[in-house]
């Protein structure tokens, strides 16, 4: 049999950092889905094709970033529901070889 150790309190330090990122990946998703409608006038008649294509961009990539920040709060739910688990059954261990030790 080989042996296994988890740190839980390492795992549910990953979980809360995980959770920090994923807040932080949303806010830039936000920052970058920013309507640039207020370039418009900047560009003139001769800029509607760029602003339109910059628009895309910038769609497409808040896109990605609201994947990447469900990625990471995917992530971290597991994280700390691993950490629990790990924790639950360490104790439930512990408490069985606790009572057979006080029946020996």
């Amino acid at each position: 049999m080989s042996e296994f150790s988890a740190a839980a309190a390492g795992i549910a330090e990953f979980g809360v950092a995980a959770t920090e990122l994923a807040a932080r990946v949303e806010a830039a998703a936000t920052a970058v889905a920013a309507k640039p409608a207020a370039l418009g006038p900047m560009f003139g008649s001769i800029g509607g094709d760029l602003l339109v294509a910059f628009t895309d961009a910038r769609s497409a990539h808040a896109a990605r970033l609201d994947r990447l920040a469900s990625a990471w709060t995917s992530m971290s739910a597991a994280a700390i529901t691993t950490a629990a688990a790990y924790d639950a059954t360490d104790s439930g261990t512990a408490s069985s070889l606790n009572s057979v030790s006080v029946a020996l």
